[in-house]
This record gives structure tokens, C-alpha cells and sequence, in this order.
């Protein structure tokens, strides 16, 4: 692996990272809750974040010198893929295993923020002054749970991109901390 090739590449990552971060800044003002630039912003802040793990297969391709072209560089391909030293890439297992029902990445990957929006309508009130305060209430618990989902989906996906990075420069013989 040249340097020169994979910078880029790791500042790629970092970028997408960076995006969704300032995204999830922005959905933090009150001011856009509810208007169609929350919905932009979180539907940019899902695109950044998903977009993450793209440019992290591209870095692991680089790092494991697979050759793998871009169109068929996903998790399962890297599931399959074997290093130099012909052992399996078992950060590609990692993605994987967060790929699966109930993990955080699954989730990440299907989340919608429209189906919230269906769900909140769906639980209205009978009673119409009722109605009101109750969906005043669920909208700010909703925006609150959102963010907070977002935050740890952030803090988890910065988490697990350091991780399987130094794993994988490791693995390869190619880490710093020899």
C-alpha cells in the first residue's frame, strides 16, 4: 500500500464523518424543528453517515491490496475476500455482523425519517385540544429521540471506523505502532 494512495481514501472517510457531524449540529437548533430543513438535515446527516462505510471499504481495499473495483466492493465481497497472507479480513466479518437485524448498523442503514412522521399521525388523539398538547409533546420527545439516536449512532460509528482501521493496518503490516 503506497501512502499516497490511501490518504485520500482515509481522508474520504473522515470527511463523511465530519458531514454528518455538522449536520447533527444543525438539527440541534430549535428554530428548524419541524419544517422541512429538519427533514434535509436529517436525511443529509443519514446520507453522510451511511456514506461512511462506502469509503471505508474503499480504504480496506486499498489497505488489503484486494483490487476489488469499486462496483463490487461491499461488505459481503470483503466477508470472502482473503489478505496476502490469505487470511480472512475480519474487519469485513465485523461490518457484517452490525449488518444483521438488531444492530445499530442495520438500523442506521433502514432508518427513515418519513415513517416517524406516518407514526406520530397515526397516534393522534380523539379529543382535538387534547390532541394538540399531546403532539406538541411527542414531537419534542421525538426530536429529542431522534438527536439522540443520531448522537450515538455518530459516536459509534467514529468508534468503529478507528477501530477497525488500526485493526486492519495492523493486520496488513502496515500500522504505525510497530
Amino acid at each position: 500500500m503506497k501512502m499516497k494512495n490511501y490518504t485520500p481514501l482515509k481522508e474520504i472517510t473522515e470527511s463523511r464523518l465530519n458531514y454528518a457531524k455538522l449536520y447533527l449540529e444543525e438539527l440541534k437548533n430549535p428554530t428548524i424543528a419541524g419544517s422541512e430543513i429538519e427533514k434535509a438535515h436529517q436525511y443529509s446527516f443519514l446520507f453522510h453517515l451511511k456514506g461512511v462505510v462506502d469509503a471505508f471499504l474503499v480504504e480496506i481495499n486499498e489497505i488489503y491490496g484486494l483490487g476489488l473495483k469499486k462496483k463490487h466492493l461491499t461488505i459481503d465481497s470483503l466477508k470472502v475476500s482473503k489478505s496476502g497472507s490469505k487470511k480472512p479480513i475480519k474487519e469485513g466479518k465485523k461490518l457484517g455482523r452490525l449488518m444483521e437485524k438488531n444492530n445499530w448498523l442495520s438500523e442506521l442503514k433502514s432508518f427513515d425519517p418519513n415513517k416517524l412522521k406516518a407514526l406520530k399521525k397515526s397516534k393522534k388523539s380523539k379529543d382535538k385540544d387534547e390532541s394538540s398538547t399531546l403532539e406538541e409533546e411527542k414531537s419534542a420527545i421525538q426530536i429529542t429521540s431522534v438527536l439522540e439516536k443520531f448522537e450515538e449512532w455518530h459516536s459509534k460509528m467514529e468508534k468503529l471506523i478507528t477501530e477497525l482501521r488500526e485493526s486492519a493496518l495492523e493486520a496488513s503490516g502496515k500500522s504505525a505502532k510497530k
